[in-house]
């Protein structure tokens, strides 16, 4: 799988659509680009036998074979390496760091927590996720009772399917699936509201006309009132069918209302009265006593219209504003920075923070003090590997900066503002040998002064 950051593949190739099948042998050559509208993809298998029945190229002495695949050792030792993965973060009331991850240790993924103490200094391990339970892409948060919330994609058999976990202090874990799907149900995020709301929101695949799959946005409340899960109401527009839906996150107001925002390919042919956007773009919605509001524009608009949104982060600053940030495409790999307008009940651009001759990609906001907020970003150069540049933002612009950069890539960076009024940041450390977890202070970084900011 190739991973194509700057779309600079796509658009080599000419991949105009979704899915785009492309294969392309050992010399190179395209033996195979289209949209194979058959459920099972016959054309798209019968091309990939043609190739597999030939007679390979040489794939040298040293390769070695792994599920049929012939790989270069150094290939799959780094396809076999250890990986702790997609690290989350949140604090207890003490203020003790609590990580949720997941991780391949023991042969299949499974969902762990790594508790530290104030100072950083890990203090064990232990799994969350079920034996048997295939499970990943977990996030986490603390309730004001001190129960640890973790939500989870998982599959026992079948499909996927989403589970939570309670842990309330002096209790034992208590965990229950919360999406019963017949197809996919992935990319949980989890969020907890001063009043002691939970909500859980997540996207769906579902069969489109017996040969295509497009997902939608789905979410369901604890009430703390009821003690009980609300029913699962479906967030993203129900119709036109064909829109796809995806990368949700949620945050929890002082009210008990939740907010979802989501990344929605938006093709604006199909509405009667189009919103200013197109392409993947993103969307907001409230979710409050299992009522859903209409969506709000989020993304992208007017020269940008044609931006591809993607990976939105949402976040309540200490004054109950919300705010979104999101990759946006244009004009150049960027994070955008939306703020809600309650007056007129309608998102206003704020900011952009790119990177020159870079990209950057999947952010991260949280809030911090005083309406501050803090925003964590995945970056890189066209050479070199991923970094980490972390801001706190006031009303929207840097009042501190810093830039992590080491010998690998520093992927899915959060960051938080623990209890104490520090600064900590998670992030996932990769390399060819495996991928580690990092829980770092990064307090004195943000109070110096910031660095110069391309916003």
């Amino acid at each position: 799988m190739g991973i194509d950051a700057d779309y600079a593949l796509s658009r080599r190739y000419f991949s105009q659509g979704w899915p785009t099948f492309i294969v392309i042998d050992q010399e190179g050559v395209v033996r195979f680009h289209a949209f194979d509208s058959d459920r099972n993809l016959a054309a798209l298998r019968r091309c990939v036998h043609e190739l597999l029945a030939e007679q390979p190229a040489a794939s040298g002495p040293n390769a070695a074979l792994h599920g049929g695949i012939a790989f270069a050792p150094e290939a799959l030792a780094c396809r076999q390496a250890p990986r702790d993965r997609s690290p989350r973060l949140a604090f207890d009331p003490a203020g003790n760091p609590h990580v949720v991850y997941y991780s391949n240790r023991d042969g299949t993924n499974a969902v762990y927590v790594r508790r530290f103490n104030q100072e950083g200094a890990p203090a064990g391990d232990e799994r969350l996720s079920p034996p048997n339970l295939d499970s990943y892409a977990a996030d986490c948060a603390f309730g004001p009772d001190g129960t640890l919330w973790t939500v989870w994609c998982g599959r026992q058999s079948g499909f996927y399917d989403i589970y939570v976990q309670s842990r309330r202090p002096g209790s034992d874990p208590a965990t229950q699936q919360l999406s019963f799907s017949d197809d996919d149900a992935m990319s949980p995020k989890l969020a907890v509201g001063p009043d002691g709301t939970v909500t859980a929101t997540y996207y769906k695949w579902a069969f489109l006309w017996g040969y295509s799959r497009d997902r939608n946005i789905f979410a369901r409340t604890w009430q703390p009132s009821r003690r009980a899960w609300s029913e699962e109401v479906e967030v993203s527009p129900h119709f036109p069918e064909v829109e796809d839906h995806t990368d949700p996150d949620a945050v929890v107001d002082r009210q008990g209302k939740s907010w979802i925002v989501w990344s929605y390919d938006y093709h604006p042919s199909l509405y009667k009265k189009p919103v200013d956007a197109q392409e993947p773009t993103i969307f907001a919605a409230s979710v409050h006593s299992n009522t859903v509001s209409a969506p709000l524009l989020v993304g992208a608009s007017g020269q940008f219209r044609s931006a591809i949104d993607l990976f939105p982060s949402a976040a309540l600053d200490t004054q109950e504003a919300l705010w979104c940030a999101w990759d946006c495409s244009e004009p150049q790999r960027c994070i955008r920075l939306s703020r809600l307008d309650t007056a007129s009940n309608s998102f206003k651009f704020v900011a952009a923070f790119s990177l020159r001759e870079g990209i950057c990609t999947t952010p991260e906001l949280s809030p911090a003090t005083e309406g501050q907020l803090l925003l964590a970003w995945s970056q890189r150069l066209r050479t070199g590997p991923w970094q980490i540049a972390l801001c706190l933002l006031k009303d929207g612009q840097a009042v501190g900066r810093t830039t992590l950069s080491e010998d690998a890539d520093l992927l899915f960076p959060q960051a938080q503002r623990a209890p104490d009024g520090r600064y900590w940041l998670v992030y996932e450390h990769c390399s060819p040998k495996g991928s580690r977890i990092v829980l770092r202070n990064v307090t004195t970084e943000l109070k110096r002064q910031p660095e110069r900011a391309e916003q």
